[in-house]
């Protein structure tokens, strides 16, 4: 004889308490939705600076300077003269110590039946020394050129120069020159005096 056998109360609501719980559970372990693709139509907002291209820097200047110069030679051991030379002279700065220029001046010089004029044309290397800052700057310079009509020439000098406003310089020095000149080597002790302003 069979004997059917019933299920206990407790059995039979533990199992409906985990069906009723299932849908609960399932939901808790669903990842939640991302965002959305981004719009791509003519909507859509870019988000960012814009980009633009790169600015090409503007190319280096060398920094000029115009000099006005007066100077006075007199002639030591090889011979006494007197010579005047007024010029102009253009710089390039390369860097706050040393500059590059070129020198074209007129000479009223001793000749033989008294006094004659010729061109002077020089190349002038200029070391600057100093603080860029400074008041007072020590210009050191050589020069080699040709005076008209004579034959070639070269100048060494030394001298103060003294910042007389922002980009004015009263300079003075002192130089010794060289002058081949009628096959002859003469050398002067020269003294000049300077107005420049930089660019």
């Amino acid at each position: 004889m069979k004997t059917r056998h019933q299920s206990s109360p407790p059995v039979a609501a533990l199992v409906v308490a985990l069906i009723l719980a299932a849908p609960a559970v399932a939901r808790a372990q669903t990842p939640a939705p991302g965002p959305g693709p981004a719009p791509t139509g003519p909507a859509a907002v870019e988000v960012g600076p814009a980009s633009t291209p790169p600015v090409a820097p503007p190319p280096a200047r060398i920094p000029l300077r115009l000099a006005l110069e007066l100077e006075a030679a007199s002639g030591v051991i090889t011979g006494s003269f007197h010579n005047q030379l007024l010029g102009l002279r253009l710089d390039g700065r390369f860097s706050e110590h040393v500059s590059l220029g070129g020198y074209l001046g007129l000479g009223d010089l001793k000749a033989k039946d008294g006094r004659a004029h010729a061109g002077l044309v020089l190349a002038v290397l200029e070391y600057m020394v100093g603080e860029p800052s400074a008041t007072v700057r020590y210009p050191l310079r050589f020069a080699s050129g040709y005076l008209a009509a004579n034959g070639p020439v070269a100048r060494v000098a030394g001298g103060l120069a003294v910042a007389v406003g922002q980009r004015i310089d009263l300079v003075g020095e002192l130089a010794g020159m060289v002058w081949l000149t009628n096959n002859q080597n003469l050398l002067s002790l020269d003294a000049a005096l300077e107005l420049a302003y930089r660019f």
